[in-house]
């Protein structure tokens, strides 16, 4: 178990940094609603999420969610005062049905493996 918690702390901590990264990057979409972008938003955090979990730097999962959420409240701030970017309600919501479906997935990880 000690190989997954440590594996999972090394992918968090580079999938925080890619997805930060990504997050301040200039796009380029056409319409100000783009539905794709909503299932980026929705499988990113399903996936954090669900890796923070594994890691089990914080072994409260209300803390693992609320952490996971402000983040992605962190994130939309810091694009307010970025000219190329937009705070959107729609993608803090997109944040929270993801992490909702994490909280789905490791539910079914708990009945896979109940000693973790």
């Amino acid at each position: 178990m000690q190989i997954i918690r440590l594996s999972s702390r090394i992918i968090l901590g580079i999938s925080v940094l890619f997805v930060s990264i990504l997050s301040v990057q200039e796009i380029n979409i056409e319409s100000t609603v783009n539905l794709n972008d909503k299932f980026l938003h929705f499988g990113c955090f399903a996936y954090l999420t669900v890796i923070f979990w594994l890691s089990r730097i914080i072994n409260k999962e209300f803390w693992v969610y609320a952490i996971v959420l402000g983040y992605g409240i962190l994130i939309e701030i810091v694009q307010i005062y970025l000219p190329y970017r937009s705070f959107e309600f729609l993608d803090i919501f997109a944040d929270f049905l993801g992490i909702l479906a994490g909280n789905f997935l490791i539910f079914f990880l708990k009945d896979l493996y109940p000693k973790y």
